[in-house]
């Protein structure tokens, strides 16, 4: 990734939230939106026919604006999904990694919303990791979960709502604005036959990369949240990233834009 981050950085003019929310990939939806006019209550359910979890980011080359995919889709495939007394028990399995491993792992998402802990199964063959690596890729696990799902929220007609991202669990260095996601609602939909609120979301942060190098980024885009579950169906958003200077000389100043795109099948 950091690779292709110094290959695709070059000065460029910064964007704001409604210029990432303009270039945001379009939501694969199963028809146009309908406007909001009523309050509609969003989760309540913890899980649903849901199989397979996939996360697409890329970068965009500062000359075309050609998407570079700089690391492959970060998916999750739902081998089990158990309700148990309103909680959910979730067995899930990574693609392949670098290097050919899948990673098996377990959670729970109950009514409320709430991610339980998440326990992962060590490869035979293979030595466990440290307890505090360990303790980090739980962390890094749960939030793949939290970061693609709302809890249980009733959501008005042009009012804000705020969708919890927990980067701290990926990068205990970096900070979100309001530790989430700033939503309005655009209106409804469906998708995959499933009712939706389509919503625009956008959230600022930054933090040190490395010691006295700052990064800022700022994404924003459409989110299409499953209306009985609270969990993200699909997201198109743009994101600003910039980086200040290394102050030991190693590497200067970079500014890169991305897209991601998210879908829950």
């Amino acid at each position: 990734m950091l690779i292709g981050a110094v290959l695709l950085a070059t000065p460029a003019q910064a964007e704001d939230r409604a210029a990432l929310v303009a270039r945001s990939p379009s939501l694969a939806l199963d028809g146009p939106v309908t406007p909001l006019v009523a309050p509609i209550a969003v989760g309540g359910a913890g899980w649903g026919p849901f199989r397979r979890l996939c996360v697409t980011k890329t970068m965009l080359r500062p000359d075309d604006g050609q998407e570079v995919a700089t690391s492959p889709p970060s998916c999750f495939n739902v081998e089990e999904a158990r309700e148990d007394g309103g909680t959910w028990q979730l067995a899930l399995r990574t693609d392949p990694l670098p290097g050919g491993m899948r990673v098996a792992f377990t959670t729970t998402r109950d009514a409320a919303g709430t991610v339980g802990e998440t326990d992962i199964a060590v490869p035979e063959g293979v030595a466990a990791p440290p307890p505090p690596v360990m303790a980090r890729l739980r962390g890094i696990f749960r939030a793949a979960i939290e970061a693609n799902a709302m809890p249980p929220a009733t959501i008005a007609p042009g009012a804000e709502f705020l969708m919890p991202l927990p980067v701290g669990a990926v990068d205990p260095d970096l900070r979100v604005e309001r530790d989430g996601l700033v939503c309005t609602a655009e209106g409804e939909a469906t998708a995959d036959g499933r009712r939706v609120l389509v919503a625009i979301c956008g959230a600022s942060g930054g933090g040190e990369i490395s010691p006295g190098r700052a990064m800022r980024i700022l994404i924003a885009g459409r989110f299409a949240i499953d209306v009985a579950t609270g969990m993200v169906l699909r997201h198109g958003y743009g994101s600003w990233l910039e980086m200040e200077a290394d102050p030991r000389g190693s590497m200067g100043r970079m500014e890169m834009r991305g897209v991601s795109r998210q879908s829950l099948e």
